[in-house]
């Protein structure tokens, strides 16, 4: 076992063993990730990834317009989160995207001053009601998912009935 030589001069500390300062950090570590991970476990789907673009801008790092790609379709993965080919059309899916918005508001205030608000705000706002962005997801969007299908008796497929 490594160690450093005691210092026993009046006033100052002794020193530690390298074991025992690998022992702090590796327990700083642990924690950092523990909260790390409940953090995350906390989040809604495509929410982390949203709330690091925004705080991007937050940061003054990106805009709306110098917005990377990979950025705006993380926002537009929470903001489309639920939406399906029965949510109805342009406005349904507008007022869903805008509800979104402000969830991811009120998420991101939580880690940026009150000044960096108006800047996510205008991104989200511009985002969430992009036309060219609506339009592509009313024309992509998934069928809603049924219990069953048909010629099923379970609900799942292979479960067929027996023909007669």
């Amino acid at each position: 076992m490594v160690t450093d030589i005691p210092n026993n001069t009046k006033g100052t500390k002794p020193a530690t063993t390298v074991e025992s300062k690998s022992k702090d950090y590796k327990t700083t570590d642990q924690k950092k990730i523990r909260i790390i991970m409940e953090f995350l476990q906390g989040c809604s789907p495509y929410e982390s990834d949203a709330l690091r673009a925004l705080l991007a801008v937050a940061k003054g790092t990106t805009s709306a317009e110098s917005m990377p790609q990979y950025d705006r379709t993380a926002i537009n993965r929470y903001l489309n989160f639920g939406c399906d080919k029965e949510t109805g059309g342009v406005d349904a899916i507008r007022e869903h995207r805008q509800s979104r918005s402000l969830e991811l508001m009120k998420t991101v205030s939580q880690y940026v001053e009150k000044e960096d608000i108006i800047n996510i705000t205008s991104v989200l706002l511009a985002i969430s009601s992009d036309k060219k962005d609506i339009e592509n997801i009313v024309s992509n969007l998934p069928k809603i998912q049924t219990a069953a299908t048909p010629n099923t008796t379970s609900g799942i497929p292979g479960n067929n009935a027996p023909s007669k």
